[in-house]
């Protein structure tokens, strides 16, 4: 007899597998090999399979032994209500989202972006600190500018108190951070604050994450924010975060995005809601086709991805801006000619001619560096010669800013680049721009932030994509200019609704400056193909690129 039980995961894809028990039969064995993805436990004397082989084993083990099939009951869900006065007053749809989570310990909160999920977590937290009686919430910051955003949310939502860890003032009255020795131990030692906000970066350290997991602190609940930016299980803030998954036991990931360049990025964020229990050597090889391609294994393709997108479903609550009914929200792509000297400088580069690239050695750069320094010649060319080519990129934003300007309207103009945002800044002073890069300290950026939103007389934010992309509230602006986009369609989606969110009362324009018969072009493909794939993935929206659809194993020839 052969026992196929369905039971939690142990090393194979998805929640729960297949463990097929049975007295020793080679041909048993034969069979089960032969689905592939399948782990021989010896403790147990079982095979596990992936649930999605249970098709394949059935049709080939009826003519070998006699079959019996054990479901995993359904597990009871919890029946929390809401039962708090809150501070500020959520929309309906939020209060729906904090009683999901409330009652769903470990899952991911996809709402798009603008939608409100900080609230959600802080109501979440404070439910379960009433419910539950959880002792700390610990807020992980996928990008470092979000502390201090979350530390304002707190403030404004919550009477709770809540602390920065390693924030302090100087004598001078100025925030500044303590090492990571110090940071590792004020986690360690008794914390009095309910919330404790810490960055990503922080995570690399072992001694920050062995002062959390010995911590004299319970962090009974962890909700790591825009959880799309650890999406590498080898870097050393993905390892590191994978390790918390055990501490405490309501465990939330919260991103819009969570889909950056391919199916692969939900590895982490579903390991860390404990949703997934295989390796990421078993989740790649289950998950993607591979072909040899110069001397490499390299990704070809997808398949099995209804099992992935299943397995995203269970465990999230998405929701998207529809629930707003917010003004319309258009994109304008512009494509730009550039001047002849412009053209036939990028086309040198391009073909490795690079006489006139005086600032930059090619011999010694990658081949992502040519791609970079190809995309600095279309978007502001001064980067990397010290030769006046012109440039066309810069001088349709000056003229998009003076017409916009002119009708009192504010401006976010976004690049992967800071160069060109600071030729901006020098060009456009009579508008009191305010730049925000990785060049300007936090309190400054804080700042400039507040007088933004504030202040009738600063009509411009200057921003890199890197620094501003995430998890801030610009909305007194209805125009966006990007001088170049994001590689990845999340980025890009992310940028545009620092504007299009909660508060936003009138369109949003967005205007993307291309130049033509440039990467620019070729990037534009890229992201239509990145969104194509997070779009069935996560909105069950299929598009119509059948390239796209044969990537995605959905089609068998093209």
């Amino acid at each position: 007899m052969i026992s196929i039980v369905e039971q939690e995961s142990v090393k194979a894809v998805g929640k729960t597998s297949l463990f097929i028990y049975f007295d020793y039969d080679q041909k048993i064995i034969d069979v089960i090999r032969g689905c592939g993805n399948c782990i021989y436990h010896k403790n147990i004397k079982a095979w596990e399979s992936p649930i999605s082989n249970l098709a394949f084993l059935i049709d080939n083990l009826t003519f070998l032994d006699e079959i019996h099939i054990y479901p995993m009951e359904d597990e009871e869900g919890s029946n929390l209500h809401l039962t708090q006065q809150y501070k500020t007053t959520p929309f309906e749809y939020q209060k729906e989202g904090i009683e999901w989570l409330i009652n769903h310990p470990n899952s991911l909160l996809l709402d798009a972006p603008g939608l409100g999920k900080s609230i959600q977590v802080i109501y979440t937290a404070e439910e379960l600190k009433n419910q539950k009686q959880i002792e700390h919430c610990l807020i992980i910051c996928g990008i470092n500018t979000l502390k201090n955003n979350w530390k304002k949310e707190i403030q404004k939502h919550s009477n709770l108190d809540c602390i920065i860890i390693g924030e302090k003032i100087n004598s001078k009255g100025k925030i500044t951070y303590t090492s990571i020795k110090e940071r590792a131990e004020q986690l360690y030692n008794p914390i009095k604050e309910f919330f404790i906000i810490i960055n990503i970066e922080s995570l690399r350290s072992n001694t920050v994450i062995d002062a959390i997991r010995n911590s004299k602190n319970n962090f009974d609940m962890i909700a790591f924010d825009e959880c799309h930016k650890a999406k590498s299980p080898s870097s050393d803030q993905g390892k590191n975060l994978l390790k918390l998954a055990k501490v405490g036991k309501y465990h939330y990931g919260l991103t819009g995005t969570v889909l950056v360049n391919s199916p692969l990025d939900a590895f982490v964020p579903l390991k860390f809601i404990g949703e997934e229990k295989s390796t990421y050597t078993n989740f790649k090889r289950y998950y993607c086709i591979y072909q040899n391609l110069f001397g490499h294994q390299q990704i070809a393709g997808y398949k099995n991805i209804e099992v992935l997108k299943n397995e995203i479903n269970n465990c999230s609550l998405r929701r998207t801006k529809d629930l707003l009914d917010l003004p319309p929200k258009v994109i304008v792509p512009e494509y730009i000619d550039l001047p002849e000297a412009h053209n036939k400088f990028y086309e040198d580069l391009r073909k490795g001619i690079t006489e006139e690239a005086d600032r930059i050695n090619i011999k010694t750069t990658s081949l992502l560096g040519l791609v970079t320094r190809l995309r600095e010649a279309a978007t502001c060319p001064t980067m990397i010669s010290t030769k006046d080519f012109g440039n066309a990129k810069i001088e349709r934003a000056c003229d998009l800013v003076e017409e916009i300007c002119s009708n009192n309207e504010k401006i976010v103009i976004f690049s992967t680049f800071k160069e060109p945002l600071y030729i901006l800044y020098g060009l456009l002073k009579k508008y009191d721009p305010l730049l925000c890069t990785g060049d300007q300290p936090e309190e400054e950026i804080n700042s400039n932030i507040d007088n933004f939103q504030n202040k009738d007389e600063n009509k411009i934010m200057l921003c890199t994509t890197s620094k501003m992309g995430t998890g801030i509230t610009l909305t007194r602006a209805s125009y966006e200019i990007f001088l170049d986009c994001p590689w990845t369609p999340a980025e890009f989606e992310q940028c545009c609704d620092r504007c299009y969110r909660i508060g936003t009362n009138k369109p949003v324009i967005i205007y993307k400056l291309i130049a033509r018969n440039t990467i620019d072009e070729r990037i534009q493909v890229i992201l239509e193909r990145k969104k194509g794939i997070s779009d069935y993935m996560i909105d069950n929206k299929l598009s119509e690129d059948e390239e796209l659809q044969y990537l995605l194993g959905l089609k068998t020839e093209l």
